[in-house]
């Protein structure tokens, strides 16, 4: 015969350890996980080249920047040697980095003076058009520390004779005191101001 009382007590003592378990995994395993991170590129000082009367007037598109589809991804990629290529799981551009670069490259041209509107390309006809290429955006890590690392191409085109006015490569590495993405960030913008500054420089020298 079944000893309804010692079942009822096993039964409770059954329920107990389950939702003890329960608790615990909800403690420990739940309490480890790490949150994504999000980062984005933002050049705060802008560098205003010397006024050309020749672009004075005119209208510049800014074109959506290409990129070389290694990094076609919002992971922050970091590399080890030449031969490596890894990228955070859980520290993220906000948004892929060819759109997070020609937002800031337009931010910029508007801001430095030298057009007298800069629209996004697909619009209205323009005067001119400027468009690049990102050919690496990246945290470089080695025995001797880290840096980061933006390789950009731009050029600048008159539209309506469909002709490059003004074309450069720019290669650029800044050694950082941290392999904390916030970091990489923040040196990667100062690197891509530094890019525009030039850039625009050369561009306002057009005669």
């Amino acid at each position: 015969m079944i000893n309804r009382s010692l079942f009822r007590t096993a039964a409770r003592n059954l329920a107990a350890l389950l939702l003890l378990t329960f608790s615990l995994v909800g403690c420990f395993g739940g309490g480890t996980t790490e949150p994504t991170r999000y980062y984005t590129l933002a050049v705060e000082n802008i560098s205003k080249p010397k006024a050309s009367a020749k672009f004075a007037q005119k209208t510049v598109a800014i074109k959506k920047f290409t990129i070389d589809p290694a990094y076609q991804r919002t992971g922050i990629v970091y590399r080890e040697s030449p031969y490596d290529f890894m990228f955070y799981e859980l520290d993220l551009w906000a948004s892929r980095p060819e759109h997070m670069i020609t937002q800031v490259v337009a931010e910029y041209a508007e801001k430095s003076g030298l057009f007298k509107s800069v629209i996004a390309a697909g619009g209205t006809m323009p005067e001119y058009e400027l468009s690049g290429n990102i050919g690496a955006l990246e945290e470089v890590d080695n025995g001797g520390g880290q840096s980061a690392h933006l390789l950009l191409g731009i050029s600048f085109t008159d539209v309506s004779q469909g002709t490059t006015l003004w074309e450069g490569k720019c290669d650029k590495s800044k050694s950082t005191d941290s392999r904390e993405p916030r970091v990489t960030a923040e040196a990667l913008s100062k690197l891509l101001g530094e890019c525009l500054e030039e850039s625009l420089k050369g561009i306002s020298s057009i005669e």
